[in-house]
């Protein structure tokens, strides 16, 4: 195996491939990045088992080959070294990196024991294809509210939802609940349901910021690998592939509200610095609880967080609201998870009574909803 590549474009892929590298693996060959060297291209594989990631880039090759290559270590050294060309070659074992002024030397693990990644051929054609806008906007908007966890594997992925027309992206860890719904630039055969990791959607999205460019029509294809119960991204000359997680994902449709008895328009600005203020001593809270008091007739909203030991803060913003006075708590942080991942201004509370699920909706933005469960008041 001998091949000569671009510094920059080796470097850039080598950082997404490392972070799919686990840092103390059970099998020492997913310490490494699988090169498969042929053709006047460099193919990259690198994965975890759950996710993984396959990638090419153009290079002179002189001779074809197959390796894999301890991946931090790689990455580490194309980082350290200037924009410049990177000759390689492999000898009994040991992979040469050289440029002018700097060499690197890596031993290697052979390729026959690297598991197998599934990949795109050129026969396959794609599930859907999605802008890469939107499915930036619905992973922001949803993915923090997935479980930390893996006591219910289900609660730590992202349902897909695809129907004929529309696609819903939905979390929730239980306690709380996020839908973002996007509309399909062309109908598809099937309605289908996907329940993917959630770290693997967030890394698809650190992928597409990392090689986004100015073009207005990148989209993201997607594939489903019915038979090995995975589902492949692709982006750019990126492959994204997930296991998918077996389980029923809850039926989340019955919990979200129809109506309500208290209903808000405020600016997010505003709640935010609020929160900022009664969280001082929030933080400092079993479950972070602030106290919610809206006043109608006032048209203001006042938060209020107690702890005994510290003292006692609160705030209020000014709101325009409908319908009943309301008293109801949440998590401070439930609450600044959903304001931090939503980028419009003018937002929705919506209510029944106290012990029902709090509604975030986006006054212009009828596509996106966030419920979280209250606390004791």
């Amino acid at each position: 195996m001998k091949f000569s590549c671009n510094q920059d474009t080796f470097a850039k892929y080598l950082n997404v491939l490392s972070r799919v590298v686990q840092s103390k693996p059970g099998l020492p060959i997913l310490n490494n990045v699988l090169f498969d060297v042929k053709e006047n291209k460099i193919s990259m594989t690198a994965t975890d088992l759950e996710v993984s990631l396959n990638c090419w880039i153009g290079a002179e090759v002189m001779t074809e080959g197959k390796t894999t290559i301890p991946a931090k270590q790689l990455a580490e050294f194309v980082n350290s070294i200037p924009q410049e060309k990177v000759d390689a070659y492999l000898e009994n074992n040991t992979v040469y990196f050289e440029t002018k002024n700097n060499t690197a030397q890596f031993n290697t693990i052979a390729p026959d024991d690297y598991p197998k990644v599934p990949s795109i051929r050129k026969k396959d054609k794609p599930l859907l294809k999605i802008d890469k806008k939107d499915i930036l906007k619905a992973v922001n908007r949803v993915s923090f509210a997935t479980a930390k966890d893996d006591v219910k594997p289900v609660l730590s992925g992202i349902l897909i939802e695809i129907s004929q027309e529309n696609i819903n992206f939905v979390a929730t860890d239980g306690l709380r609940l996020s839908k973002q719904s996007l509309e399909l630039s062309s109908k598809v055969k099937e309605d289908l349901q996907l329940l993917v990791p959630s770290k693997a959607l967030e890394e698809l999205a650190k992928v597409i910021s990392d090689f986004t460019t100015e073009e207005d029509d990148d989209f993201v294809e997607i594939y489903y690998v019915e038979d090995k119960n995975q589902v492949i991204f692709k982006y750019s000359d990126i492959e994204l592939v997930s296991r998918l997680i077996d389980g029923q994902f809850p039926e989340y449709r019955q919990i979200i509200p129809t109506g309500y008895q208290t209903k808000c328009e405020f600016d997010r600005a505003s709640i935010m610095n609020s929160l900022k203020v009664v969280n001082i001593i929030a933080r400092n809270i079993l479950g972070n609880k602030i106290e919610m008091d809206v006043n109608i007739s006032e048209s203001k909203i006042n938060l209020t967080a107690a702890q005994s030991e510290i003292g006692s803060n609160q705030s209020e913003f000014e709101v325009k609201g409908e319908g009943e006075d309301l008293k109801i708590a949440f998590s401070g942080k439930f609450l600044m998870d959903v304001l931090n991942h939503v980028d419009e201004e003018e937002m929705i509370f919506e209510c029944t009574t106290s012990t029902a699920p709090g509604v975030f909706k986006l006054k212009n933005d009828p596509t996106f909803i966030n419920l979280i469960m209250p606390m004791r008041v």
